[in-house]
């Protein structure tokens, strides 16, 4: 089996370099690529591909939380696999912050246990029961249709929030934004379901294609998202989960805290975590950084190195 690592990275140069470090020592003939945010100013894509030992492309306009542009990335990874006609079996979606947390041996056998296809989270997103706790939650961002209003001034913005709870032709967003949403005709409905989830996913082959050759297919979807808010917890989701040709697991395989975060951040992980990040049912951990917390890569490299195969 071969591995695909998507590497989605925002950082320097250092953490970058140890992650693939870290993954190499233990899959030596794994396929790394890495899409890499130059315009983020901390290093270009050839420094980068000098660096380290992986595909490098640059990514094609910085990530922005709330944008597809946080997404896009995945989908510009799997058309370039398929340029390619790479050689894996399962591609893992990773940010440069990400940092594995057991043995990759051990998260081998378990890809290799041939009870799934694919491994992330997703439920219903308009479901009252979702995590997120409502069902508007779900409707706001994937129901309407939203531009960009910098231009608008804060009061004008937070008169029109405040009609939010009392129509719902439109809706003002101000988290990611801001931006103002009308509520159109959703192409959603009993033949296609929209699910929501996380970003971070590991699919086999077979999911990672057929997310790609829907895309292609549905561009009037791929066009609804461009315009939705957080894209990036539903559209692979939304082309995934419709219909029961594939198995399933609603786990991401991740360990992340958003205890105490606001804006949808996870917290940044410390070696106080360590234990957790250990003894749970995790493979990566996220978010991670270098420069804050050195010995937590330090700990894990141990652990990792010593927890078996």
């Amino acid at each position: 089996m071969r591995i695909c690592y998507f590497i989605q990275n925002h950082r320097a140069a250092p953490q970058l370099a140890r992650l693939i470090g870290t993954l190499r020592r233990f899959q030596a003939d794994a396929l790394i690529l890495v899409g890499h945010d130059e315009l983020a100013g901390l290093a270009s894509a050839d420094e980068i591909r000098r660096a380290v030992e992986a595909d490098v492309f640059a990514l094609r306009e910085p990530g922005q939380r709330g944008y597809f542009s946080l997404i896009q990335p995945y989908f510009d990874a799997l058309e370039w696999l398929a340029r390619q006609d790479a050689s894996y079996d399962w591609i893992v979606y990773l940010s440069g912050q990400d940092y594995p947390v057991q043995s990759l041996k051990r998260f081998e056998a378990r890809l290799l246990a041939g009870d799934a296809d694919g491994f992330l989270r997703f439920w219903e997103a308009w479901n009252p029961d979702n995590p997120w706790g409502r069902a508007s939650q779900g409707i706001h961002r994937y129901g309407y249709q939203y531009r960009d209003a910098r231009g608008w001034s804060r009061e004008a913005l937070r008169l029109l929030r405040s009609l939010n709870g009392i129509q719902k032709r439109m809706h003002v967003h101000l988290t990611y934004g801001p931006r103002i949403g009308r509520r159109r005709p959703a192409p959603f409905g009993p033949g296609l379901v929209c699910y929501g989830g996380r970003q971070w996913t590991t699919l086999s082959r077979a999911c990672a294609e057929h997310v790609l050759e829907e895309s292609r297919a549905r561009p009037d979807l791929m066009e609804w998202f461009r315009c939705t808010l957080c894209p990036d917890e539903a559209v692979v989701q939304t082309l995934l989960a419709n219909g029961a040709r594939f198995r399933l697991v609603d786990d991401d395989l991740r360990y992340v805290d958003f205890a105490g975060e606001r804006r949808g951040h996870p917290r940044t992980l410390t070696v106080a975590d360590l234990p957790e990040l250990t003894r749970g049912p995790y493979y990566f951990g996220r978010k991670l950084d270098l420069e804050t917390d050195p010995e937590l890569f330090d700990r894990l490299d141990s652990w990792i190195d010593g927890s078996g195969d």
